[in-house]
């Protein structure tokens, strides 16, 4: 799963427009690092032909909901049982989105024992992790959750389950192209990562400062 993400200063609009071919904006993003469900962040849809940029809160609100209960349990989305689940299904088509982000974070467990990593590409350019949104029209909010797929081969020993990550020419077919081709991009990632354990101090989401990425 995918319950932490961080964006660091280093996380620009620069970065977004290279990455996600956006327009907008001009301005630089205050840095996160300790993105947790019901943060507000903005994160990269197709409207009007092109990639754009919307505020959305952490945790899918399904667009038939009466209240905000079960937003909690959908910070995730597992890509195999998209299609079977009502809160999905009906946002494949046109609800798909990019969410920008330096990593996440993701806890080894050791027996009784949990080890904070923060997890990013080997490479050391941002993450571009698939999602799918919705807009409550009852409850006024606009909500994303983020696609996991199997985690890869030298991730397993972290975690069993890998966010969805996307290359930057993937983008636009993730966002806009039919299903079969954007479907067909959620598998494990064929790229390099790197989990590096960090203080478990990121566990509390008080906790929010640049020394969170610090190696132990």
């Amino acid at each position: 799963m995918c319950g932490r993400k961080y964006a660091s200063e280093e996380l620009t609009w620069a970065e977004y427009r290279e990455m996600l071919s956006i327009i907008q904006p001009t301005s630089n993003l205050q840095p996160n690092y300790n993105i947790a469900p019901t943060h507000i962040m903005p994160v990269c849809v197709w409207e009007s032909g092109r990639a754009s940029l919307k505020p959305m809160q952490w945790g899918l609100i399904p667009t038939w909901a009466k209240d905000t209960k079960r937003s909690y349990a959908m910070t995730n989305a597992r890509s195999e049982t998209l299609k079977e689940k009502p809160s999905f299904r009906n946002l494949l088509k046109s609800c798909r989105c990019a969410v920008l982000v330096s990593g996440f974070y993701e806890w080894k467990r050791d027996g009784k024992q949990k080890q904070a990593h923060k997890v990013q590409r080997s490479d050391g350019k941002p993450m571009i992790l698939a999602g799918l949104w919705a807009d409550n029209p009852v409850l006024e909010t606009t909500t994303y959750t983020v696609v996991t797929t199997d985690a890869t081969q030298s991730f397993a020993p972290i975690h069993n389950r890998l966010p969805a990550i996307l290359e930057p020419d993937q983008v636009q077919t993730w966002l806009a192209g039919q299903w079969s081709e954007a479907g067909a991009m959620l598998k494990p990632y064929a790229g390099e990562i790197e989990a590096v354990p960090v203080s478990n101090d990121v566990g509390n989401v008080r906790n929010n400062h640049p020394e969170l990425l610090k190696p132990v």
